[in-house]
């Protein structure tokens, strides 16, 4: 039984290597980043920024028209910090549910716009790292006083 689910989920993924695994079911798309999944393109290239090295081959990787349905507030989470930080709070002084908002509200028209302008995983890196990259957000954090 494993084999078969093995051999249909591999027909399935498009990518598949470094632990990374893009799948597509239907008209959907699938993410697996090591212990992360998601269907959001923008979430995905946030934490493969943290994990994957920046010539692999994934950033060639074409953005289709399913993929450009987002949620902004999805990719900030990790573009602000991600897991480690928002679980430890070192340098924010509340939980991400309280600042989410103020961070979506701020970038997340950026984030689709980014998204919806980029051809591959490459653009979005690229397009990111120079318009959201951490300086970019602390300092923004800084005008909203939720940074230590």
């Amino acid at each position: 039984m494993k084999r078969k689910n093995a051999i249909i989920r591999k027909e399935r993924d498009f990518f598949n290597q470094n632990d990374v695994v893009i799948a597509k079911d239907g008209s959907e798309y699938f993410f697996e980043i090591g212990s992360e999944t998601t269907m959001d393109v923008a979430e995905a290239v946030s934490i493969l920024m943290r994990t994957i090295s920046w010539d692999d081959i994934i950033w060639e990787t074409e953005i289709t028209e399913e993929m450009r349905k987002i949620a902004p507030e999805k990719a900030l989470y990790w573009l602000s910090g991600g897991k480690k930080e928002w679980d430890t709070l070192n340098f924010y002084k509340n939980p991400w549910c309280d600042c989410c908002l103020d961070f979506k509200e701020e970038f997340g028209n950026l984030i689709v716009d980014i998204v919806n302008k980029s051809k591959t995983l490459l653009d979005i890196r690229e397009k990111f790292n120079k318009y959201l990259n951490l300086p970019i957000i602390y300092e923004y954090a800084l005008t909203k006083n939720i940074i230590r």
